[in-house]
């Protein structure tokens, strides 16, 4: 039962000072998200031309 006590109060010593901003915990992965979005558009951009260039390509023979 003590143990409890003692871990209670060790808790209770770590929170005393002031706690780090969240965007310091948990940072956002808001830039990676939009890099990745970006970057699939341009492929799929360039797939999409690829393949009608290539099917424009059979069109004509």
């Amino acid at each position: 039962m003590t143990n409890y006590v003692s871990d209670a109060e060790q808790d209770e010593k770590k929170t005393d000072g002031p706690l780090p901003p969240r965007s310091k915990l948990h940072p956002s992965n808001k830039l990676k998200m939009t890099r990745l979005f970006y970057h699939f558009l341009v492929i799929c951009f360039l797939l999409l031309t690829a393949g009608l260039v290539v099917w424009g390509i059979q069109f004509l023979e």
